[in-house]
């Protein structure tokens, strides 16, 4: 990083000492007391849980959990694996492992299955790790394009202006207004790709990551190039130790060929669910606890290092080279968006459609009968149950989208096992800044486990956690509340 930055300094001295804390602090320019407390709040660092552990994602809590969890040691946070799940791990001294067909295959090597992917444009007919197979796809035109000099700022900022392209990590955001709100500060800028995906029921960012690696750096290349950013870092979570050793050697490629226009690294993040809150994620790259910021500022105005920063989901960047090839206008028309679908379905698995799609076709795409379901979870933990199969997937629309996850329930699941573990991760991953988040998460956890359904009761909790300094607080009941709509409305 142009400043060092604590997180990296003490990720290469694990196992940490008292010793090596107060070198690390010494090294970032930081007060013992800020590294000691840096030490304390991310999980790597005050100590992660050894053994046999259950991934404790929405999918096991529908398949049985209390049956699950007693053939484990511990629980950890959803992974992105939902549809693969139940799935076990093994932390052991000797490092962390997947129990993936009767072996255990260390972070490092594991990637989702390939043909979990259906789809074209933004997934690849064929894995692409390599440059040589990228460019057989006929990827980095947009790249080349801007070697040639037909490519400019102002061409690139036009062309996602008419596309109309929105932010797909959730908040849906104008990507052209933040570019060009970026592409106006004083320099020097930054581009940081959000590939922090802890949101349950979501492995999107994780698949293109792991299987299209130069995509997502030719569209954070374009993009940090239309803004002016003087240095691109892909924050990415921590344990994708796979997608980030073939994100080193994808832009280590670049450089050789002459096409890494700016420079470009990758940052392992804080590995918390608050570390893909955008200022957060700032915060944590500083070296800093993941606590979300008071807004305004923004980070565009002050974002790393109080500096403009443009700040993205790794699916919107992978949008920018498909869309200045095709031109806006053509890639309006079809507007993909990849939805993460798992659970009680044939084909659970990454789907490609057209923003607008019924939640009823994508459900059958993926082999799922509405009929045969009591309901689905859309958006992840901070998203809603819904049996409205003929809801248009579209941001704007009655439901939140989020970032695209649908995790389908049968006729047999108890969805409220499902939403005390939806509960019990808000209660986990709560950062404990602002007050409403802490005590509103907590309260929520026993009101659920419960089955608490007066709606006076409801209503005080959702004033509470309105009250929350960010979106995890604020979206914390919406499950709860669109449970009992559910159930209401059976």
């Amino acid at each position: 990083m142009e400043q060092p930055s604590l997180l990296p300094l003490l990720d290469e001295r694990l196992p940490l000492t008292e010793e090596k804390v107060a070198e690390a602090a010494r090294l970032a320019g930081v007060p013992l007391a800020q590294a000691w407390g840096v030490v304390a709040y991310y999980p790597r660092y005050r100590g992660l849980p050894q053994g046999r552990l259950l991934v404790d994602d929405p999918v096991a809590r529908a398949r049985g959990f209390s049956r699950l969890r007693e053939e484990a040691e511990g629980t950890y946070p959803p992974l992105g694996l939902e549809a693969l799940s139940p799935v076990y791990l093994r932390f052991t001294e000797k490092g962390r492992f997947l129990e993936w067909e009767g072996r255990w295959v260390p972070f490092r090597e594991f990637r989702l299955p390939f043909a979990l992917g259906r789809g074209h444009g933004l997934l690849p007919p064929e894995p692409a790790p390599t440059l040589a197979q990228y460019l057989a796809l006929g990827g980095l035109g947009g790249l080349r394009a801007w070697k040639g000099g037909l490519l400019d700022p102002g061409k690139v900022l036009k062309a996602v202006e008419e596309a109309g392209l929105l932010g797909r990590g959730g908040a849906a955001f104008p990507t052209h207004v933040k570019m060009r709100a970026v592409a106006q500060g004083q320099a020097p800028k930054y581009l940081v790709v959000n590939a922090d995906e802890s949101e349950p029921g979501n492995f999107k960012d994780r698949f293109l990551l792991e299987h299209h690696p130069f995509l997502v750096l030719e569209g954070a290349l374009l993009a940090a190039l239309a803004v002016g950013a003087s240095r691109v870092y892909l924050y990415v979570r921590e344990e994708f130790e796979a997608a980030i050793l073939g994100l080193e050697r994808a832009i280590r490629e670049l450089e050789e060929a002459g096409f890494l226009f700016v420079p470009t690294e990758v940052f392992r993040s804080g590995g918390l669910y608050i570390c893909g809150e955008e200022t957060a994620l700032l915060e944590s790259m500083e070296g800093k606890r993941a606590e979300p910021r008071l807004k305004p500022p923004f980070p565009v105005e002050r974002g790393l290092w109080g500096r403009p920063t443009l700040v993205q989901n790794v699916e919107t960047l992978a949008n920018l080279p498909l869309l200045l090839r095709e031109g806006p206008e053509a890639w309006r028309r079809k507007e993909p968006k990849l939805f993460s679908i798992s659970g009680d379905v044939a084909r659970p698995g990454l789907y490609e459609l057209p923003l607008g799609t019924p939640l009823g076709e994508a459900l059958r795409r993926a082999g799922g009968e509405p009929e045969a379901l009591q309901a689905v979870l859309l958006g992840g933990a901070a998203g809603v149950f819904t049996r409205d199969w003929d809801l248009p997937l579209a941001y704007g629309g009655r439901l939140p989208l989020g970032a695209g996850a649908i995790v389908a329930f049968g006729k047999d699941v108890d969805l409220w096992e499902v939403l005390e573990g939806l509960a019990h991760f808000f209660q986990e991953e709560s950062c404990g800044k602002c007050f409403p988040c802490p005590l509103g998460t907590a309260v929520q956890v026993g009101m659920v486990r419960r089955r608490e359904r007066d709606p006076s009761l409801l209503q005080d909790l959702a004033a509470t956690l309105r009250g929350s300094l960010c979106g995890l607080g604020q979206s914390a009941f919406w499950a709860y509340r669109s449970l009992l709509e559910v159930e209401g409305a059976a």
